[in-house]
């Protein structure tokens, strides 16, 4: 059309040039500041040591409290080498202290030891089974195990440690992403069957940052889930258009004396509680603490990051850094046997912080700082607590912000107003578990699993990358001596 025509051929006027032209200056800005200062400096491929199992011994945990060291501590770090490579790791402790860590690749399985680590059995999976976003989780009253993946796809059941698996089934397809299962006690307990709930939380569709939850539930062990009321939020219920418009909710906790259920959230700039008292039909919503940078904030401190730099001129891809990852929330509450509700996240400063709460979520102690002295930052915490109110954590941590390695941390006095904390990294110096930029390098990784085995040693599921192809599943483990 000669209309058509006539537009097409006009080049931009001089209104128009402007936004063109600054946008060709902050590309050339970026590629002088950061690219061709990489490409001059060039730097040698990252110094990969395969991780070796075995404890530290005449190391331990320091004791610090308030960022100050106040000396040597009494557990001894180790590391475990299941000898699978991994995708996300879940981790889970059966009574007799057997360890379930998933998920092992090649073919997809869940790695099973019943001697601490000493030996690994991979229990294969059904065939055809999701392995993104893996998730084992261990109904404590019961020893049964569950596995669920991303997606519209199966959680599977097995009392055998892996044996044998059963599947269960979903009244809906709203199952995106960031799935996770737990448990507890129905709010009117049962005379008969299944004696708890098994609940299935995750993101919704659409995907990304603009996802809502949802919330299932199953009476019947896992056989089948229905969705079990209104969604802990939604999409569109964001209204702070500098945030992500959604989040993955963490794996929940559940009163054992009266059935509600905790769910924790980053969601919309703020770090909160989603709560339900009537097994998810209803939720309100608890604010712990708020976010005051953009939802952009993470991007741009990657972009500002040499480590990342350095990685992606060395030919290694790692789409997701620990600074666009610092506000993802897998483990992070617990409950202690009074009651008591324990909240961890990353802050601002990427530093890990605890909150507690005393009055059943109605209110939060002020964040109290638990990273040890030379973490510079950390990443994916995971928080574990026993029936006693002692915490124990893991994570990813950096002294320099170049390499990454694993890090557990316990606390004997949690509540306390400057709380102290023993804190080891898994792993010798000089022999990280990411000699690189953290976080997806040899695939997805975007959590730790913390666990408390029946013996008081402290577990974990790390991943150490590889120089090629899926990461290495390895565990720390911190032993009292």
């Amino acid at each position: 059309m000669a209309g058509t025509g006539e537009f097409m051929e006009q080049g931009p006027q001089p209104g128009q040039r402007a936004p063109v032209l600054l946008g060709l200056a902050g590309v050339l800005a970026l590629l002088a500041l950061y690219v061709l200062p990489a490409a001059a400096r060039r730097p040698a491929w990252p110094d990969f040591k395969p991780p070796a199992t075995g404890c530290q011994a005449g190391v331990r945990t320091v004791r610090h409290a308030g960022g100050a060291a106040l000396g040597a501590g009494s557990y001894e770090p180790c590391l475990v080498d299941t000898g699978m490579t991994t995708g996300e790791p879940g981790l889970a402790i059966s009574r007799d202290g057997a360890l379930l860590r998933s998920v092992a690749k090649g073919p997809a399985g869940v790695a099973v030891s019943s001697d601490n680590g000493a030996s690994w059995t991979r229990r294969v999976l059904p065939a055809g089974t999701q392995v993104a976003i893996p998730d084992g989780y261990l109904d404590p009253v019961t020893d049964r195990y569950f596995y669920s993946g991303m997606g519209n796809t199966p959680v599977y059941a097995s009392d055998d440690k892996g044996v044998t698996w059963r599947k269960g089934t979903f009244d809906s397809a709203q199952r995106y992403d960031w799935n996770r299962v737990f448990s507890g006690a129905p709010v009117v307990r049962r005379a008969a069957g299944y004696p708890t709930n098994i609940y299935y939380c995750n993101m919704t569709l659409p995907a990304g940052f603009f996802t809502g939850a949802r919330c299932f539930k199953s009476v019947d062990g896992g056989a089948t889930f229905k969705t079990s009321g209104a969604d802990p939020f939604k999409q569109g219920d964001c209204r702070n258009f500098t945030q992500p418009q959604g989040s993955g909710p963490g794996r929940g906790v559940v009163d054992p004396r009266d059935g509600a259920i905790y769910l924790p959230v980053h969601f919309c700039g703020t770090v909160e509680v989603a709560i339900s008292r009537d097994e998810g039909v209803t939720w309100t919503h608890k604010v712990v603490d708020r976010m005051r940078g953009s939802g952009s904030q993470g991007i741009l401190n990657s972009i500002a990051s040499p480590a990342w730099r350095k990685q992606l001129m060395s030919g290694r891809g790692n789409p997701v850094t620990a600074e666009m990852a610092a506000g993802q929330f897998s483990d992070a509450i617990a409950m202690d046997a009074s009651g008591r509700l324990y909240l961890a996240w990353v802050d601002e400063a990427y530093t890990p912080v605890l909150s507690w709460s005393g009055d059943n979520g109605r209110t939060w102690s002020k964040p109290a700082p638990f990273g040890p002295p030379g973490v510079v930052q950390t990443v994916l915490l995971s928080l574990a607590v026993t029936p006693e109110g002692r915490v124990g954590a893991s994570y990813y941590g950096s002294t320099d912000r170049q390499t990454w390695t694993g890090y557990l941390a316990v606390s004997d006095n949690p509540t306390a107003t400057v709380p102290t904390f023993e804190t080891a990294a898994v792993t010798p110096a000089g022999r990280p578990l990411m000699p690189e930029a953290c976080c997806w390098a040899s695939g997805a990784q975007e959590y730790t699993a913390a666990r408390w085995a029946p013996d008081g040693s402290l577990w974990a599921a790390f991943a150490a990358t590889t120089p090629k192809g899926d990461a290495e599943g390895v565990l720390g483990r911190l032993i009292r001596r």
